[in-house]
């Protein structure tokens, strides 16, 4: 029996599609982020061996960490001294030759790098051609959010969040909303999956919910600390790529999408006067999806579905939610959002003082706190109230 990992699952999935055909070599490449070369390796391997092919050779084996800071510094000495006006790759390979230390070409160009002994080489611009749609459905979700003034005035102002099939342009899901938030996102990404499957990928813009934009501080360059997104996060416990557009236009099909809707859904909610919100997804989740699908919608290149079904032990509620870290103070309470929770006992563990745990805070806004992967019971108790704030000012007469 072999055991693997969401990522790994997605990938025996796609490297299967390519031995049955319904998927190239390029665009398998385009969605495992890997090189073609590495595909054909992949895929000589899942034949041999079976799923198993797809597990990393390192798994279960340890690092042995010895490249030294005197080695680095020694390395370093060399591409000034010995091995001066040597390419990277040919100083590699004396290296290991001539002087005994085995070391990639990769750690090499990084540690000049970070020395500031050789620099980075300008690569042309390569030439930008437009790209063929998926060849199934379920292998890319283009997925955005259109700020628009959907009720002309007759109500508030709502959010269309949704998601187009790049093999089909279906519309696989939408919903209106009052916020384009990090939640309202993930309740149609859930709603998506729930229906139709999980996706290979999903393309979507840069906006700070799909990806970290802050700026990168000190904290961030000693640790090399990558932080995910929330959504990010839930995408990958599912095994879904994150594929990020640098452009409007490399979405097309959404954005094109979405004009359309404006200017069919704007006039269709002002035949039905439709002013409110519920109304509004009433109509366009019951009908207006429906029309759009079978009007505009194509027949993909190649027949059957991409999307991997949703099994059973995959709980959407657990992942499609916000989850950050806390630590249990003295009393075994944790603080979240300004509210207060109380850690109660139970028969694995009875103090969870400095014990970090995980709140979950699911789309509904139930709050579940847990430790290694296990729910642990717990209560919502009051703030107490300062004296401060429960004197009252009094005056004093002379």
């Amino acid at each position: 029996m072999v055991n693997l990992t969401m990522k790994e699952i997605n990938r025996y999935k796609v490297i299967s599609e390519i031995m049955e055909g319904y998927l190239r070599v390029k665009e398998a490449a385009e969605i495992l982020g890997v090189c073609e070369r590495q595909i054909y390796r992949l895929k000589k391997r899942v034949r041999q061996e079976g799923a198993q092919g797809v597990v990393h050779r390192s798994r279960g084996k340890s690092r042995v960490r010895w490249l030294t800071q005197k080695v680095k510094d020694k390395i370093i000495e060399f591409y000034s001294t010995k091995y001066d006006g040597f390419n990277i790759t040919h100083m590699t390979e004396h290296l290991t030759c001539d002087e005994g230390i085995r070391v990639s070409r990769e750690s090499v160009r990084k540690m000049l790098l970070a020395d500031g002994s050789y620099t980075r080489v300008k690569k042309r611009r390569k030439h930008r051609s437009r790209r063929e749609p998926c060849a199934r459905e379920g292998q890319m979700i283009q997925f955005d959010t259109s700020e628009h003034d959907w009720l002309e005035g007759r109500g508030p102002k709502l959010y269309l969040i949704g998601g187009i099939d790049d093999a089909t342009s279906n519309c696989v899901g939408a919903r209106f909303s009052s916020s384009d938030s990090t939640v309202e996102n993930m309740r149609v990404m859930r709603h998506i999956i729930e229906f139709r499957g999980i996706p290979l990928s999903i393309y979507c813009d840069s906006d700070s919910k799909f990806k970290t934009t802050r700026g990168k501080g000190v904290h961030y360059n000693i640790k090399s600390e990558h932080s995910e997104t929330q959504i990010e996060r839930a995408l990958r416990e599912l095994g879904v790529r994150v594929i990020i557009a640098r452009s409007p236009q490399a979405k097309g099909r959404v954005e094109r999408a979405w004009g359309t809707f404006q200017d069919r859904l704007c006039s269709e909610l002002r035949l039905h006067k439709i002013s409110t919100m519920e109304e509004a997804n009433h109509y366009l989740i019951e009908e207006f999806i429906a029309y759009y699908n079978d009007r505009f919608a194509r027949c993909p290149r190649e027949e059957g579905l991409s999307y991997r079904p949703l099994s059973e032990d995959i709980d959407l509620n657990n992942i499609f939610c916000i989850k950050e870290e806390r630590t249990a103070i003295s009393d075994n309470t944790i603080s979240y959002n300004s509210r207060i929770f109380q850690i109660l006992p139970d028969d694995y563990r009875m103090s969870y003082v400095k014990a970090k745990v995980m709140v979950h805070e699911h789309l509904d806004g139930s709050i579940h706190i847990f430790y290694k992967e296990r729910e642990l019971n717990q209560k919502e108790i009051p703030k107490r109230r300062s004296k401060q704030g429960e004197r009252k000012l009094t005056t004093v007469k002379y």
